[in-house]
């Protein structure tokens, strides 16, 4: 019986041993797993119509990387001509290790010949792969922090968090940010490891000349493999440079530290001259330019790693030299310090190139300095800016539980604790003083910010800035009263550095996420260790008490619960989610708005080389390898053209309809697309064409969407690019008008807005555009601004409750003016589509694809329409001149050149013609021209009106037609009789004289006809019924518009809803002064109608 138990007791302790030794294992790999699903879980979202889509804009162009290393593996595209038009582009970012290891891996599975498919559903889920095995190198930093049990906690935690990291690493999102974590964790894993093992094994100089393989073998080999993985990190991301910055830090503050405290500093030597020699030697394999560029693969990288190893090799020189001189060691932290900004000084003259890029990007990354066109980039806003928690209606708190929950305040804690428990362990009393002081700098700075604003602002830095100066600044004292474990030192440095860069780029909270998982599980180790809970499962099982596992699941609990696994809610009725929630939620995003224009780009304009029936499609190869011009100036033949848009959806034309967009997503050409996107006329649009390159004029198309020309969207972002004679800030374009009671806000908008190319062609497809006489009228009234607590004056409604008045209406445009110049505080027009002046008709200019998705599928638009109509009293089918659909598609073209005769001599002369786009919409084209002493006149017109299917393969298919010709028409004059006529005619404009391969002038001869009258409130010409008028293609001269006593043609619009009201067409034809009041109050009144 008693052999029996034993036996048994063996049994059940060998399976404990198992336990222990393998449990890991099976728990890290269902982390993983559960990792990978959550990021799955929107694969189905991404497969539109058989065809694979991504979200954002930089991975489509890594899979333009990816497809072309496919075709030309292991290499990667050395220069690229379809982007960035007329120039062409190397991009060190993209055609890195990240897109080799994807086509490498598509390869593999499509055993050697992939299809097109294939690769890029290799691509879409690269980002949730590389994300979950993310786990494994912080489960393996965790565990060398706090345990195994502690490294599976930090991995548990790193599976729920539901911010950046997951956000980055969700199928679809495939851009390198998803994949910058995972080799960023393993070389921070490799180098913990070598400098334990080099404070174990202590490589020192006399081991070195003694050339003592046995003694350097282990250090050498992890300071090498240290080395290879900050290598690997740059090759993935050549930004990555900064980690060379954090490690080179670290290298300092330690050796410093050793020196101080009486420890040898040449083991953190040794480890820093090896790896970072290591690391300089790989980078200069990738060297691709002699610049010092920290966005390409440039001399930076092996430059900044040299240094490094040469300046760890000098340190320990000098201590030697203090040691062999009986120096003291209080003066080695300052001789260091010196010995640095030498060092920098020496940079600044003999590299200042270097040295420019590094304190640029020191203030851009972690400087919580970014410049202006940074911050236009969306990942690049700062994480807690006070104006973006303001737009989102959320709060800074909020805003850190939905990123990380309550882990990363645990996480904070654990780096206090990190740091604080060397100096209170020993009891001295000047060293538990230090960390009370400490503690109470950072709270003040913290807790009252009113203290270091105005410190930064007497020093003339930032307030954030200076608080990361303090908290560094503190560290490295505590590390000169005591000495601290390498690995929790680097950890330390290393979490300085990415809170800086967090808080500093929206973006880099994928990297702070690593931090606050490894923190949490050093925290829980030293919870297990203060139980008595870090030993073996055995021990653990026979000692355990119930108070320990409480305290534990306590922890555990915390950390998890709130936020990452149950979500909270805000004041205002703001809501948090789990990862599982947000991995279901993922979609593509607007890419699919403009999927439709981007097709039908491919198949309806020509091929690039080949506009205007060039013939030279085959010297631009989609997937060819090109050579670097010398002058990074590439030279397209004949042909070629360029897609104008901003830069934020260069990579999808590039991708989605093979063409060459002008600028791109690396924020090439985003001056020259501000400046001809804002251009307040058609000829500086042109002269902004002709300054790029010899081929800038080639540009033939361009792309605009409504986020573009909308006020709070991305309209402010070609503001901050522009660079033309004017200096311009948003004020120059719209002011915000608050409601009574602040209750809400809309746009009002400047004329330098409308006047706007970009504008121009999407809110009126190039049409002239009249002023209405309405103005809104506001007066100043004093606030508190809720994030700085300033009292400002904003613009509110005149007067208070039922007497509140915003929108007056007037007779006509005299009186309106008249008002507004009285008042001081009134503006005419700045609502919806309707200017303070005429905005001219474009001549070169013609809609040829309108997107069949509105603008009204984005809550964001529809809110703000409907804001507008609610806050001004106007009705929304009142607040857009053309149909709002998503994207609108322009091509470039000469024009025809109508002439005209038999107008009354000096008088201005309109053309309209009605054009129709896919879905029966329509919209009206108007164009003015003034006669000449014998009543002769010229216009340039855009659009054609016959001819379409004539032009052949070098010119566009265009989708919007006409429904008749050109009416051209007068205002009403009295004759010699006394009666009210008009002179009128018709013209046909083929699509040959528009595009410039018939260069004669189509002709028109006016005819005196009776002038329109208005009928009553049956007449229908005010609505667009009228383009079924049968006389508007029979020659007879009848004006198909209605009467052209009302210049505006806003309400006839292309919403039919319009036709049918019988107060619009009363009053829009109505001649006389009151009709003009009757149309503005029309638009106050009429029904709701929103375009679909």
């Amino acid at each position: 019986m008693s052999h029996r138990t034993e036996s048994v007791e063996e049994t059940e302790d060998s399976y404990l041993d198992r336990l222990e030794d393998w449990y890991h294992i099976p728990a890290l790999l269902g982390v993983v797993a559960v990792m990978l699903y959550y990021r799955l879980q929107g694969y189905g979202n991404y497969i539109q119509n058989g065809t694979v889509v991504f979200s954002g804009n930089d991975a489509w162009y890594h899979l333009r990387e990816v497809e072309y290393t496919v075709r030309h593996w292991p290499f990667t595209m050395p220069f690229d001509p379809w982007t960035y038009f007329p120039y062409g582009t190397y991009q060190g970012q993209f055609g890195t290790l990240y897109d080799q290891i994807v086509a490498t891996a598509a390869l593999i599975i499509g055993l050697g010949s992939p299809s097109d498919q294939l690769v890029a559903q290799t691509l879409l889920v690269a980002p949730a792969v590389f994300g979950a095995l993310t786990a494994i190198p912080v489960y393996l930093i965790g565990k060398r922090l706090g345990g195994r049990l502690a490294g599976l906690f930090g991995a548990v935690i790193l599976m729920q968090l539901p911010g950046s990291f997951l956000r980055r690493s969700l199928v679809g999102v495939s851009d390198h940010n998803g994949v910058e974590p995972l080799f960023m964790a393993i070389a921070i894993l490799a180098f913990i490891v070598a400098f334990a093992v080099a404070e174990r094994e202590k490589p020192i100089w006399e081991l070195v000349a003694d050339r003592d393989r046995d003694a350097l073998r282990s250090p050498l080999k992890w300071s090498a493999l240290a080395g290879v993985a900050l290598a690997l990190y740059m090759w993935v991301w050549p930004p990555g440079v900064l980690l060379v910055g954090v490690v080179g830090t670290f290298i300092v503050v330690k050796m410093v530290s050793d020196v101080v405290n009486g420890e040898s500093p040449e083991p953190i030597a040794f480890v820093g001259a090896v790896s970072m020699g290591v690391t300089a030697l790989f980078m200069l394999l990738r060297v691709d330019t002699f610049e010092f560029s920290a966005t390409q693969f440039s001399l930076i990288q092996p430059v900044l790693a040299f240094a490094v190893g040469a300046g760890s090799v000098f340190l320990a020189w000098l201590a030697r030299q203090w040691e062999s001189r009986d120096l003291s060691t209080a003066l080695y932290p300052a001789a260091v310090g010196g010995a640095i900004v030498v060092s920098l000084g020496l940079m600044a003259v003999v590299l200042p190139d270097a040295f420019q890029q590094l304190t640029n990007n020191f203030q851009r990354i972690l400087g919580f300095s970014a410049g202006a066109r940074t911050r236009t980039i969306s990942e690049a806003q700062p994480f807690l800016d006070p104006n973006t928690l303001s737009q989102f209606g959320t709060t800074a708190t909020l805003q850190l539980l939905s990123e990380y929950g309550l882990a990363i305040f645990t996480g904070v804690a654990a780096a206090t604790w990190m740091l604080a428990k060397p100096l209170i362990r020993g009891g001295d009393s000047r060293n538990v003083g230090y960390v009370a002081a400490s503690v109470a700098v950072v709270g003040l700075l913290y807790l009252i910010p009113a203290v270091p604003k105005a410190i930064g602002g007497a020093l003339g830095i930032d307030h954030a800035l200076l608080g990361l100066i303090v908290v560094f600044s503190l560290i490295v004292g505590a590390t000169l009263l005591t000495s601290y474990r390498s690995e929790h030192l680097l950890v330390v440095v290393w979490a300085a550095f990415m809170t800086a860069a967090a808080f500093t780029q929206l973006r880099f909270n994928y990297y702070l996420a690593l931090v606050v998982v490894v923190m949490n599980a050093f925290l829980l180790g030293e919870i297990l260790g203060y139980l008595g809970l870090r030993k073996s499962v055995t021990r653990v099982t026979d000692d355990v008490e119930v108070y320990q596992i409480l305290a534990v699941v306590t922890v555990v609990m915390l950390v998890l619960t709130p936020v990452l696994l149950v979500p909270l809610g805000g004041s205002q009725g703001q809501q948090t989610a789990t990862a599982q929630q947000i991995g279901a939620a993922n979609s593509p995003g607007a890419y699919t708005q403009w999927q439709g224009s981007l097709g039908w780009m491919a198949n309806n304009t020509p091929q690039e080389g080949n506009y205007g029936g060039a013939g030279n499609a085959d010297q631009l190869g989609y997937y060819e390898r090109f050579d670097r011009p010398a002058d990074s100036d590439y030279d397209y033949p004949e042909g070629a053209y360029g897609v104008m848009s901003w830069w934020d959806y260069g990579h999808w034309i590039t991708m989605g309809s093979e063409r060459i967009p002008n600028a791109n997503p690396f924020q090439q050409g985003a001056t020259s697309a501000a400046n001809f996107l804002l251009a307040p006329s058609e000829q500086q649009s042109q002269e902004v064409l002709e300054s790029q390159s010899t081929e800038g004029n080639q540009t033939r198309y361009v792309m605009v969407d409504w986020e573009m020309v909308t006020p709070g969207e991305k309209f402010g972002a070609p503001v901050v690019f522009y660079d033309e004679n004017e200096n311009l800030s948003q004020a120059d374009f719209y002011q915000r008008i608050y409601a009574e009671g602040f209750q809400g806000s809309f746009f009002l908008k400047d004329q330098r807005y409308y006047d706007s190319t970009m504008v121009r062609l999407y809110e009126y497809h190039g049409s002239a555009m009249d002023p209405q006489p309405f103005v809104v009228d506001w007066e100043p009234t004093p606030a508190v601004n809720q994030q700085t607590g300033e009292e400002v004056s904003v613009p509110t409604p005149v007067g208070e409750g039922e007497n509140a008045t915003l929108l007056r209406t007037f007779d006509n445009m005299s009186a309106a003016r008249e008002f507004v110049e009285e008042d001081g505080t009134a503006q005419v027009g700045g609502v919806g589509p309707y200017p303070e002046e005429r905005v001219e008709a474009m001549e070169h200019y013609r809609l040829v694809k309108a997107s069949e998705s509105s603008a009204t599928q984005s809550r964001s638009y529809f809110r703000q329409l409907l804001s507008t109509g609610q806050i001004t009293g106007l009705n929304a089918q009142f607040l857009t001149q053309t149909p709002p659909q998503w994207v609108k598609t322009f091509e470039r073209v000469p024009g025809a050149t109508v002439e005209g005769s038999g107008a009354p001599a000096n008088s201005e002369v309109r053309a309209a013609v009605q054009m129709e786009m896919a879905g029966n919409q329509t919209f009206t084209y108007v164009q003015y021209a003034e006669t000449d002493a014998n009543g002769n006149f010229e216009f340039t017109l855009p659009y054609s009106t016959t001819g379409y299917d004539e032009t052949g393969d070098g010119y566009t298919n265009v989708s919007v037609r006409s429904n008749g010709p050109y009416y051209v028409s007068t205002q009403p004059v009295e004759n010699e009789s006394g009666d009210s006529v008009q002179y009128t005619g018709t013209v046909n404009v083929s699509d040959a004289k528009v595009v410039g391969e018939d260069d004669s002038p189509a002709t028109v001869e006016l005819t005196e006809t009776p002038a329109a009258v208005n009928t009553g409130s049956d007449n229908e010409t005010a609505g667009n019924e009228t383009a079924e008028n049968e006389s508007v293609g029979n020659g007879t001269g009848e004006n198909p518009f209605g009467n052209e006593s009302v210049d505006n043609e806003s309400a006839n619009s292309s919403n039919d809803s319009t036709a049918g009201n019988d107060s619009n067409s009363t009053s829009l034809v109505a001649p006389d002064a009151s009709a003009a009041r009757s149309v503005t109050a029309a638009l106050v009144t009429a029904p709701v109608t929103v375009w679909s």
